[in-house]
């Protein structure tokens, strides 16, 4: 209870004192915002009363002009000699003290009769010429300028004094142009109008024109009256959405509240501003009476409070204390249990109820063995008996049965307590569930060697796999078979990868059927997988493994209402006595590497040339891309003679690209490969482009000029490079005609058409430069590609002509190509020619060109011209 009259006493004074201040604070609040309400109604009404006053003032004024407006409409007179008139304007005038005087002008701004005695010097015509421009066709009045001096007879008066022309229009039957009358107002009697309110309530008060023109101001005369200015700027935009309110401004450190009202009939302003501190002084001096009486209020308050607390807390302390250590261990998140010595329960906290669903009157009097899980061992808890009887601490993880029979891993500490006599008499057992813990380690440990999709072993199990095995190696045979899964990206680009996924999971379902038990199957990424057998006599079983996982995988697969046919590659590799993991999987990665160049769908077993090959290719792209950084040293041109088929005189030439790499000659077919892989193909093809016009540009200052070029340009340039254009610029540097060049390009070209391949051959095709399909039947042959190309020759492959004279079906595959290209309007080269026998074949059959060893090989550009003397 001490405990709780300690909290009390001062929570209860805090309260009281919070109270105290909420209420002030509230009663301020709603106080000032009661007075704020007040000063902004007195500013609503002050602005309503002084523009009833003003508009009354006005409408005198009005209607005085009027009367004059009606005797003007009805005379016919001349005005400049009419006594009466004037006699009249001064009657006007007189009795009225916010009029100084009345005048007649013309629309030109004359004078034609005044209530003063004086005439119009020239400034004064042009300022009533002003108020003249300020009316609006459908206004009562047009409010001018103030102008300074007492009144337009008397310009010439105390600093400060101004007066207000107001004009209206007289229209009559007998005149053309209107007359105008204009009443000079006196601001001070206006000003007059103002002084009850201002002085009374220490106010200011405004007129200004709807254009935020100041006209009159009052207690200071605004500077913008005199000068002219935006005073009521501020106004403008809130009179577009109503004509009369009230707002609150900031000037300076001032802060106003301003009621404004616009006059229904004239094109006035009124503001009335109230000092919103002045207005407030006497509120805020009754506030501050009040807010000291609350400080003294709260300060005897705490005051006592805190006496009370400090006689309270030390009654208090000890009891506190005791119960701090019951509070700790009953709102700890951990479970605890407390045992006495013979191990029966004692007391539980609220989180063992939580973890292990037991309510304290379960389970007070019985042992903790109602939680085993039956996975530890009698020894487990003997050791653990041991060591806490002892008096030690124990550590450890314990699996747990909670009430629902479910399985929980805990981490357990058991903590003997000792009595007066040093002997043990109970023990405090602290549990914390880590179960979920333990699932996510040992599901990241699972992930680090396993393959999320497919549940297989991933690259770094199988790395470790073959670490092991290959340290027995002695007594098993081990083969690594490398799986790549054909054309898989297609599956990926029209299902989607989800599909793509499904379809691995089934592919894998099948490997692991097709597959024995000992072997050992894993993923390497994407998809592929590789195949670990390690037996002893793992190479004569390799063989027939790998063809039945071909088999598996070539049946069908349904997916989404698809049917699709997949086939594998296979590479295979044998493990030797210096093999390493790494070493073994980069050999059957070759493997299948070759086999996917022998057609894919089959496999492929390592030998050294694949290696050789490997290394071969690494060092042709290494030599290569130093060529093309040294500017293509070591690339020559070679130029092999195309002959009309029927006179046998040369025509053109194809151009060769031929490489020295030091004293060797490194075959085309081995490097133009790499070049395209690497992309060095798109440097080596401009430097070639350069080098070969220039050339054909020396032939053409030889007299040459009707002998032609034909260039292979790679598929890789095309789909790159805008090479069209860079050909098209170069003709035209070296003044060639664009019919003197032939561009080259393979079947295969035509399949893969992206939008730079269709832009270059596009460019090509309008602008003249003759195509010609390269190796015509060695690819897919497909005449829609034809069709589509506006090709002028049709190029048979060397591996047709070689069989004329041989072969019957080589020479049918000729003569169809002939008739194809003539009934297109093509022309036909046949490259390969080294017989008579081939030679007389095509030119009796209609074959237009020839090209082979028979009538020349390829030539330097020194040997070009000999060939042409007779042409």
């Amino acid at each position: 209870m001490a405990v709780r009259r300690w909290f009390w006493i001062p929570f209860g004074g805090v309260l009281l004192s919070a109270i105290l201040v909420a209420l002030f604070m509230l009663f301020a609040y709603l106080g000032e915002q009661r007075m704020q309400d007040s000063i902004r109604n007195q500013a609503e009404v002050l602005a309503h009363s002084l523009e009833s006053t003003l508009v009354r003032s006005i409408q005198d004024v009005h209607g005085r002009m009027r009367i004059l407006a009606r005797h003007l409409a009805a005379s016919d007179q001349g005005l400049e000699a009419d006594a009466e008139l004037v006699r009249q304007l001064r009657n006007l005038v007189q009795a009225a003290p916010q009029l100084r005087e009345l005048v007649l002008v013309d629309s030109k701004g004359d004078l034609l009769a005044t209530s003063g005695d004086a005439d119009l010097h020239q400034s004064q015509v042009l300022q009533l010429k002003s108020c003249l421009e300020w009316y609006q066709p459908g206004q009562f009045l047009a409010v001018g300028t103030p102008v300074p001096g007492r009144s337009i007879s008397h310009p010439v008066s105390p600093e400060g004094v101004t007066h207000l022309p107001v004009c209206m229009p007289v229209h009559s039957e007998g005149r053309e142009e209107p007359l105008w009358v204009v009443a000079i107002l006196n601001p001070d009697a206006l000003r007059e109008q103002f002084f009850p309110v201002v002085h009374s309530l220490k106010a200011e008060a405004a007129l200004y024109r709807y254009d935020g023109q100041a006209l009159v101001s009052f207690p200071k005369p605004d500077v913008s009256e005199a000068q002219g200015g935006g005073g009521s700027a501020r106004y403008l935009s809130l009179l577009a959405e109503r004509d009369w309110g009230v707002l609150q401004e900031v000037k300076g450190e001032t802060t106003w509240i301003t009621g404004y009202r616009s006059t229904s009939m004239y094109p006035l302003l009124l503001a009335v501003s109230i000092d919103q501190d002045v207005a407030l002084a006497r509120w805020n001096k009754t506030i501050s009476g009040f807010r000291w009486a609350v400080m003294l209020a709260v300060a005897v308050i705490l005051v006592a409070v805190l006496i009370m607390s400090w006689l309270n807390r030390r009654q208090g302390r000890l009891m506190g204390e005791l119960k701090l250590l019951s509070a700790a261990i009953s709102t700890t998140a951990n479970a605890v249990l407390i045992t006495d010595r013979q191990g029966r329960i004692q007391w539980v906290n609220g989180a063992f109820t939580e973890m292990m669903g037991y309510e304290p009157k379960e389970v007070l009097g019985r042992r903790p063995s109602l939680l085993n899980s039956g996975e530890h061992s009698k020894l487990f808890f003997n050791r653990l008996w041991h060591a806490i009887l002892d008096g030690q601490v124990w550590r450890g993880e314990v699996v747990n049965i909670n009430r629902n029979r479910q399985r929980l891993v805990v981490e357990q500490t058991i903590t003997p307590i000792l009595d007066d006599k040093g002997q043990v008499s109970h023990f405090v057992a602290v549990q914390e569930d880590v179960t979920l813990r333990k699932q996510a380690e040992d599901r990241s440990k699972f992930l680090s060697t396993h393959d999320p999709l497919t549940g297989l072993p991933n690259r770094r199990a199988l790395m470790h796999k073959l670490q092991v095995v290959l340290e027995a190696l002695d007594s098993i045979e081990i083969v690594l078979l490398y799986i790549d899964l054909d054309n898989f990206k297609s599956v990926n680009d029209t299902l989607g990868h989800g599909k793509g996924d499904q379809l691995l999971q089934i592919a894998v379902q099948r490997l692991q059927q097709a597959l024995p038990e000992s072997v050992f199957l894993s993923r390497l990424g994407g998809d592929e997988f590789a195949v670990v057998m390690a037996e002893p006599n793992a190479r004569a079983q390799v063989e027939m493994m790998a063809e039945r996982i071909c088999s598996v995988l070539a049946d069908s697969f349904e997916l989404k209402s698809a049917r699709f046919q997949l086939t594998a590659s296979i590479g295979i590799a044998v493990a030797g006595n210096q093999t390493d993991p790494q070493t073994l999987l980069r050999q059957a990665d070759l493997a299948m590497y070759s086999a996917k160049q022998n057609g894919r769908g089959g496999f492929q077993v390592f030998s050294p040339d694949m290696d050789n090959r490997a290394q071969r290719r690494v060092a042709l792209e290494q030599g290569l891309r130093k060529v093309v950084e040294s500017g293509c040293a070591g690339l020559e041109m070679r130029y092999q003679p195309i002959f009309d088929a029927q006179r046998l005189v040369p025509v053109g030439a194809e151009v060769l690209l031929r490489w020295q790499d030091g004293d060797d000659w490194v075959s085309p077919a081995e490097f133009i490969p790499v070049a395209e892989d690497s992309g060095m193909i798109v440097d080596i093809g401009a430097w070639q482009l350069g080098q070969v016009l220039q050339q054909l540009s020396e032939w053409d200052q030889q007299g040459h000029t009707q002998f032609y070029l034909s260039l292979n340009i790679s598929a890789v340039q095309l789909a790159r490079d805008g090479v069209a254009q860079r050909l098209l610029d170069m003709l035209e540097l070296h003044a060639l005609d664009r019919s003197r060049v032939v561009v080259e390009i393979t079947e295969t070209t035509l399949m893969g058409v992206t939008r730079q391949v269709e832009d270059n051959l596009t460019r090509l095709e309008s602008s003249g430069v003759r195509l010609s399909i390269d190796d015509f039947g060695t690819g897919y042959s497909s005449l829609g590609y034809l069709r589509e190309l506006d090709a002028s020759y049709l190029k048979i492959d060397r591996s047709f002509v070689i069989g004329i004279g041989n072969r019957d079906s080589d020479e049918e595959i000729v003569l169809a190509m002939l008739a194809l290209a003539k009934s297109l309007n093509m022309k036909v080269v046949a490259e390969g020619v080294d017989t008579n026998e081939q030679l007389q074949f095509l030119r009796q059959h209609g074959c237009d060109l020839i090209q082979g060893f028979l009538l020349s090989r390829p030539v330097t550009a020194a040997e070009i011209p000999p060939l042409l003397v007779g042409e």
